[in-house]
Protein backbone atom coordinates (compact mmCIF):
# COMPACT_ATOMS: atom_id res chain seq x y z
CA UNK A 1 0.00 0.00 0.00
CA UNK A 2 1.11 3.61 -0.79
CA UNK A 3 2.73 5.76 1.64
CA UNK A 4 1.38 8.99 1.80
CA UNK A 5 3.70 12.30 3.18
CA UNK A 6 3.29 13.57 6.53
CA UNK A 7 1.88 16.74 5.14
CA UNK A 8 -1.00 14.83 3.39
CA UNK A 9 -1.67 13.37 6.49
CA UNK A 10 -1.75 16.61 8.89
CA UNK A 11 -3.96 18.35 5.99
CA UNK A 12 -6.78 16.10 7.02
CA UNK A 13 -6.30 17.26 11.14
CA UNK A 14 -9.37 19.82 12.42
CA UNK A 15 -7.92 22.13 14.86
CA UNK A 16 -11.74 23.47 16.34
CA UNK A 17 -15.50 21.87 16.95
CA UNK A 18 -18.48 23.03 15.71
CA UNK A 19 -21.59 24.51 17.52
CA UNK A 20 -24.69 24.67 16.68
CA UNK A 21 -27.82 26.48 19.04
CA UNK A 22 -30.85 27.36 18.42
CA UNK A 23 -34.14 27.25 20.80
CA UNK A 24 -36.81 23.72 20.18
CA UNK A 25 -37.04 22.45 17.05
CA UNK A 26 -34.74 25.36 15.30
CA UNK A 27 -33.58 22.43 12.96
CA UNK A 28 -29.99 22.14 15.05
CA UNK A 29 -30.10 18.18 15.32
CA UNK A 30 -30.96 18.11 11.79
CA UNK A 31 -28.30 19.99 10.80
CA UNK A 32 -25.58 18.43 13.32
CA UNK A 33 -26.26 15.23 11.92
CA UNK A 34 -25.89 16.11 8.48
CA UNK A 35 -22.51 18.20 9.40
CA UNK A 36 -21.28 14.73 11.14
CA UNK A 37 -21.99 12.32 8.23
CA UNK A 38 -20.16 15.24 5.74
CA UNK A 39 -17.26 15.33 7.40
CA UNK A 40 -16.39 13.17 9.72
CA UNK A 41 -17.44 14.57 13.26
CA UNK A 42 -18.37 13.41 16.48
CA UNK A 43 -21.83 14.27 17.55
CA UNK A 44 -22.50 15.34 20.87
CA UNK A 45 -25.71 15.65 22.07
CA UNK A 46 -26.69 17.17 25.32
CA UNK A 47 -30.35 15.64 25.19
CA UNK A 48 -28.99 12.18 24.28
CA UNK A 49 -26.51 12.75 27.13
CA UNK A 50 -29.01 13.74 29.64
CA UNK A 51 -31.02 10.51 28.59
CA UNK A 52 -28.03 8.08 29.07
CA UNK A 53 -27.14 9.51 33.07
CA UNK A 54 -31.08 8.59 33.60
CA UNK A 55 -30.68 5.36 32.03
CA UNK A 56 -33.61 5.77 29.21
CA UNK A 57 -33.09 5.15 25.73
CA UNK A 58 -31.54 8.32 23.77
CA UNK A 59 -34.14 6.77 21.27
CA UNK A 60 -37.37 8.32 21.77
CA UNK A 61 -40.71 10.27 20.25
CA UNK A 62 -39.77 13.05 18.37
CA UNK A 63 -41.94 14.85 20.48
CA UNK A 64 -40.34 13.60 23.69
CA UNK A 65 -38.71 17.22 24.77
CA UNK A 66 -41.96 19.06 25.23
CA UNK A 67 -44.29 16.26 26.39
CA UNK A 68 -45.03 15.69 30.37
CA UNK A 69 -42.74 12.81 30.63
CA UNK A 70 -39.61 15.32 29.92
CA UNK A 71 -40.75 17.89 31.96
CA UNK A 72 -39.19 16.25 35.21
CA UNK A 73 -35.71 16.67 33.35
CA UNK A 74 -35.60 20.13 32.81
CA UNK A 75 -34.16 20.77 36.09
CA UNK A 76 -30.81 22.53 37.62
CA UNK A 77 -29.27 19.02 38.53
CA UNK A 78 -29.72 17.44 35.34
CA UNK A 79 -28.41 20.53 33.45
CA UNK A 80 -25.47 21.15 35.63
CA UNK A 81 -24.66 17.06 34.95
CA UNK A 82 -25.27 18.01 31.35
CA UNK A 83 -22.84 21.29 31.33
CA UNK A 84 -20.00 19.20 33.19
CA UNK A 85 -19.88 16.16 30.48
CA UNK A 86 -19.93 18.31 27.37
CA UNK A 87 -17.15 20.14 28.53
CA UNK A 88 -15.23 17.06 29.95
CA UNK A 89 -15.60 15.80 25.94
CA UNK A 90 -14.39 19.07 24.33
CA UNK A 91 -11.47 18.86 26.98
CA UNK A 92 -10.09 15.60 25.47
CA UNK A 93 -10.01 16.31 21.77
CA UNK A 94 -11.95 18.11 18.53
CA UNK A 95 -13.36 17.68 15.51
CA UNK A 96 -16.84 17.42 17.43
CA UNK A 97 -20.13 18.57 16.27
CA UNK A 98 -22.32 19.59 19.89
CA UNK A 99 -25.82 20.17 18.95
CA UNK A 100 -26.96 21.89 22.50
CA UNK A 101 -27.79 25.46 23.14
CA UNK A 102 -25.18 26.05 26.21
CA UNK A 103 -22.16 25.48 24.27
CA UNK A 104 -20.82 28.88 22.61
CA UNK A 105 -20.98 30.56 25.99
CA UNK A 106 -19.50 27.79 27.68
CA UNK A 107 -16.64 26.09 25.45
CA UNK A 108 -13.07 26.50 26.19
CA UNK A 109 -11.10 25.35 23.34
CA UNK A 110 -11.88 27.07 19.66
CA UNK A 111 -15.30 26.24 17.74
CA UNK A 112 -17.31 27.61 15.21
CA UNK A 113 -20.30 28.85 16.74
CA UNK A 114 -23.96 29.01 14.75
CA UNK A 115 -27.21 29.85 15.62
CA UNK A 116 -30.63 29.35 14.18
CA UNK A 117 -33.02 31.52 14.56
CA UNK A 118 -36.41 30.62 13.53
CA UNK A 119 -39.50 32.14 14.54
CA UNK A 120 -42.14 30.65 16.87
CA UNK A 121 -44.32 29.85 14.20
CA UNK A 122 -41.70 28.15 12.16
CA UNK A 123 -40.54 25.79 14.43
CA UNK A 124 -44.70 25.01 15.26
CA UNK A 125 -45.11 24.17 11.56
CA UNK A 126 -41.25 21.73 11.16
CA UNK A 127 -42.44 20.18 14.47
CA UNK A 128 -45.70 19.57 12.54
CA UNK A 129 -43.70 17.83 9.92
CA UNK A 130 -41.23 16.16 11.34
CA UNK A 131 -43.54 14.07 13.08
CA UNK A 132 -45.52 13.31 9.35
CA UNK A 133 -49.13 13.67 10.83
CA UNK A 134 -48.49 11.13 13.66
CA UNK A 135 -48.04 13.54 16.83
CA UNK A 136 -50.28 13.21 19.72
CA UNK A 137 -50.19 17.44 19.71
CA UNK A 138 -52.50 19.52 18.20
CA UNK A 139 -50.85 22.87 16.45
CA UNK A 140 -52.21 24.63 19.48
CA UNK A 141 -50.72 22.35 22.07
CA UNK A 142 -47.42 22.54 20.03
CA UNK A 143 -47.13 26.33 20.01
CA UNK A 144 -48.11 26.25 23.97
CA UNK A 145 -45.67 23.11 24.84
CA UNK A 146 -43.05 25.07 22.49
CA UNK A 147 -43.21 28.10 24.62
CA UNK A 148 -43.31 26.14 27.97
CA UNK A 149 -40.16 24.67 27.26
CA UNK A 150 -38.75 27.95 25.90
CA UNK A 151 -39.59 29.61 29.38
CA UNK A 152 -38.41 26.94 31.34
CA UNK A 153 -34.93 26.52 29.46
CA UNK A 154 -34.01 30.07 29.12
CA UNK A 155 -34.44 30.53 32.54
CA UNK A 156 -32.38 27.79 33.73
CA UNK A 157 -29.63 29.03 31.50
CA UNK A 158 -29.90 32.39 32.76
CA UNK A 159 -29.75 31.39 36.30
CA UNK A 160 -27.06 28.53 36.29
CA UNK A 161 -24.56 30.63 33.75
CA UNK A 162 -25.92 34.28 33.48
CA UNK A 163 -26.61 33.15 29.76
CA UNK A 164 -29.24 35.42 27.46
CA UNK A 165 -29.93 33.01 24.88
CA UNK A 166 -32.00 34.41 22.41
CA UNK A 167 -31.18 38.21 22.31
CA UNK A 168 -27.79 37.93 23.57
CA UNK A 169 -26.10 36.71 20.15
CA UNK A 170 -22.67 38.10 20.21
CA UNK A 171 -20.87 34.94 20.99
CA UNK A 172 -21.69 33.76 17.58
CA UNK A 173 -19.90 33.20 14.49
CA UNK A 174 -22.63 33.14 11.66
CA UNK A 175 -26.30 33.92 12.75
CA UNK A 176 -28.35 32.37 9.84
CA UNK A 177 -32.89 33.41 9.77
CA UNK A 178 -34.39 30.49 8.37
CA UNK A 179 -38.23 31.39 9.92
CA UNK A 180 -39.30 32.34 6.75
CA UNK A 181 -38.26 28.80 4.82
CA UNK A 182 -41.04 26.92 5.98
CA UNK A 183 -44.42 28.81 5.92
CA UNK A 184 -46.83 25.66 5.70
CA UNK A 185 -47.02 21.87 6.89
CA UNK A 186 -45.33 20.44 3.52
CA UNK A 187 -42.61 17.61 2.88
CA UNK A 188 -41.17 19.60 0.00
CA UNK A 189 -40.69 22.91 1.65
CA UNK A 190 -39.02 21.03 4.82
CA UNK A 191 -36.35 19.89 2.21
CA UNK A 192 -36.03 22.57 0.39
CA UNK A 193 -35.28 24.52 3.63
CA UNK A 194 -33.07 22.14 5.13
CA UNK A 195 -30.82 22.32 1.98
CA UNK A 196 -30.79 25.95 1.48
CA UNK A 197 -29.43 26.49 5.01
CA UNK A 198 -27.42 23.64 4.77
CA UNK A 199 -25.60 24.77 2.07
CA UNK A 200 -24.41 27.70 3.89
CA UNK A 201 -23.43 26.28 7.26
CA UNK A 202 -21.67 23.36 5.20
CA UNK A 203 -19.66 25.99 3.25
CA UNK A 204 -19.41 28.00 6.87
CA UNK A 205 -17.74 24.69 8.35
CA UNK A 206 -15.89 23.05 5.66
CA UNK A 207 -14.22 26.54 5.12
CA UNK A 208 -13.82 26.75 9.18
CA UNK A 209 -12.32 23.35 9.21
CA UNK A 210 -10.18 23.06 6.76
CA UNK A 211 -9.03 26.44 5.20
CA UNK A 212 -9.80 24.78 1.66
CA UNK A 213 -10.14 28.17 -0.29
CA UNK A 214 -12.95 26.41 -2.58
CA UNK A 215 -14.99 26.31 0.84
CA UNK A 216 -14.19 30.46 1.28
CA UNK A 217 -15.53 31.12 -1.85
CA UNK A 218 -18.50 29.02 -1.56
CA UNK A 219 -19.47 30.29 1.26
CA UNK A 220 -18.92 33.94 -0.10
CA UNK A 221 -21.29 33.15 -3.16
CA UNK A 222 -23.56 31.71 -0.98
CA UNK A 223 -23.89 34.44 1.61
CA UNK A 224 -24.32 37.41 -1.17
CA UNK A 225 -26.98 35.38 -2.95
CA UNK A 226 -29.17 34.61 0.42
CA UNK A 227 -27.75 37.76 2.32
CA UNK A 228 -31.71 37.91 3.59
CA UNK A 229 -30.53 34.46 5.75
CA UNK A 230 -27.32 35.50 6.99
CA UNK A 231 -28.25 38.13 9.98
CA UNK A 232 -24.81 37.62 11.40
CA UNK A 233 -21.12 36.57 10.04
CA UNK A 234 -18.06 37.09 11.83
CA UNK A 235 -16.00 33.98 9.49
CA UNK A 236 -14.18 36.70 7.11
Amino acid sequence: MRDYPQDVIDRLRYSGSICISGLTASGKTTHSHLLAGEFGLTYVSGSQIQLNFMGISPIQPKDFWISEQAKSLWNREEFNRIDAELLRLESIGEGYIFDTSTMPWRHRRPALCIWLESSLESRVIKSIISHHGNSRFSTGEYRDKICEKDKSTLTLYKDLYNISIGPNLEKFDLVIDISNLVTEPSLNQSLNSISLAHSIIRAATGWYLTRDPSFEQLFSTLVERHRQLVLHNKLF
